[in-house]
């Protein structure tokens, strides 16, 4: 439940390309690991990377994806989600934003661990609706405002006739997992690889799954 005040002064709006300067570092801040290992960079220039993503439409990372919450119009958080079969779309289309965006000399490297990624993460089935991430700013967080956002989601899942909700969580986001779980999720798969551990430092990723 939302704390007061914000109950009477929260919107949630579709995200727009000038949201970049806020919402990717706080989307990024969310998994910085995992982001720097997608992208085989260092946390500076991932951070950098996945800005340039973000402001690019029609792709799994883009902006098009995310729904902005607002208190008395003031941005707070952001969540990107997008039903089966449109991720499978958008998945498709990373690798020609990837392409403009990254030197060449980075492609081995991130081939290499995404065919690692691809070991781990479960598919998304085309009935289901996938959260990619979800992010509050600092001072709003503890206050009702992801459980908010999640919320949405489900309606927006509910809305493309999806008959659940799955997400990843890393083994080491023990908060996120218990807020996952306080809202129904439960855990389905848990994979790792050692490469995957060594480099992000993160255990492995739990696949959740909401039922609706």
């Amino acid at each position: 439940m939302l704390l007061q005040p914000f109950a009477q002064n929260i919107t949630v709006r579709p995200a727009i390309a000038g949201d970049v300067s806020w919402a990717a570092p706080l989307i990024f801040s969310a998994g910085p690991a995992l982001f720097s290992y997608i992208f085989a960079s260092p946390f500076d220039e991932a951070q950098a990377i996945f800005a340039q993503a973000f402001a690019y439409p029609q792709h799994a990372l883009s902006y098009e994806h995310a729904q902005v919450v607002e208190i008395l119009d003031e941005p707070v958080g952001v969540i990107i989600g997008y039903p089966g079969a449109l991720k499978r779309q958008a998945d498709e289309k990373v690798h020609q934003v990837m392409a403009r965006i990254l030197p060449i000399r980075k492609l081995p490297k991130i081939l290499v661990n995404l065919a690692d990624l691809t070991r781990i993460k479960q598919d998304v089935a085309v009935q289901d609706y996938y959260i990619l991430g979800l992010s509050i700013a600092p001072d709003y967080r503890n206050r009702g405002l992801g459980t908010y956002l999640l919320a949405q989601a489900e309606r927006q899942a509910q809305l493309h006739h999806c008959e659940a909700i799955a997400l990843d969580v890393t083994y080491t986001n023990t908060a996120a997992r218990s807020l996952f779980e306080r809202l129904e999720y439960r855990v389905t798969c848990s994979k790792t690889t050692h490469r995957f551990e060594q480099l992000t430092r993160s255990g492995g990723l739990h696949r959740m799954v909401k039922i609706l």
